[in-house]
């Protein structure tokens, strides 16, 4: 039976394909496995950050993660005003 943990990820998952397809030219792509792996290792990163400063190294590793799983474009989307009124 599958974990709710990989119900998360199916959904964070299929969001970064269509993130991808739509603006991720010139970006790697990755399989579900490296998503969800790369996503781990942010979120350990983040919980890191949380008892202090990051080094320089974690922070453009940060980075990195984020480019390769679409997050900044992920964010510049939300950020959008909204044009529906």
């Amino acid at each position: 039976m599958p974990s709710k943990s990989s119900d998360v990820y199916d959904y964070y998952y299929e969001n970064y394909l269509i993130l991808y397809n739509l603006y991720g030219r010139g970006r790697p792509r990755v399989t579900r496995e490296q998503y969800e792996e790369l996503d781990s290792e942010l979120m350990q990163i983040v919980a890191q950050a949380e008892t202090g400063e990051l080094s320089h190294p974690q922070i453009v590793r940060v980075r990195d993660i984020e480019y390769i799983l679409m997050d900044d474009v992920a964010e510049a989307l939300l950020d959008r005003p909204s044009t529906s009124t």
